[in-house]
């Protein structure tokens, strides 16, 4: 077995719904790492069409994930439109917040999608947007994830605008 999974194995494992996240060969041998709902039907049909030398491992049903992220800061931009910060990095995105306000606080719930396989590259520092039912006014902002006050954050402070 090469390095890789060829072009045509790749089509034939996707459209049976596993995808073929990663290919990689140590000293102990190949590994192939895929996504795919039954993790046995899984392994079965990548050893039918790879053969058995390569170890297949099966990272989930999909090949990306939800995970919950804490909220790293806040802005209100404008009254009632809190600019969230969340800290992420490689391919990861902000996927879902859920917000529940009320007359003391807001509180927020981050979501960032993430591949299975994990993630390369440094951390960077990600803004996300979300309405409130009326401006903060003082409310106190809560992170969902860690149950702490999110600190405020305005990213905007010393940069002078253009004339």
């Amino acid at each position: 077995m090469t390095n890789d999974v060829s072009p045509e194995d790749r089509v034939t494992l996707l459209r049976e719904g596993i995808a073929v996240l990663s290919v990689e060969t140590d000293r102990h041998g190949t590994h192939v790492y895929v996504a795919g709902r039954d993790d046995d039907r899984v392994r079965k049909r990548v050893a039918e069409l790879l053969g058995d030398e390569p170890e297949v491992w099966v990272a989930g049903e999909l090949a990306r994930q939800l995970r919950p992220r804490a909220c790293a800061g806040y802005l209100e931009r404008d009254p009632g439109c809190l600019q969230l910060r969340y800290v992420v990095q490689g391919a990861q995105h902000v996927d879902h917040i859920s917000v529940a306000e009320d007359d003391e606080t807001v509180v927020v719930f981050g979501t960032v999608c993430t591949s299975a396989m994990g993630e390369d590259g440094e951390p960077i520092d990600c803004p996300a947007y979300v309405a409130l039912d009326r401006p903060l006014e003082g409310r106190t902002v809560i992170d969902g994830v860690s149950g702490r006050p999110v600190p405020y954050r305005n990213v905007y402070e010393g940069i002078e605008e253009a004339a």
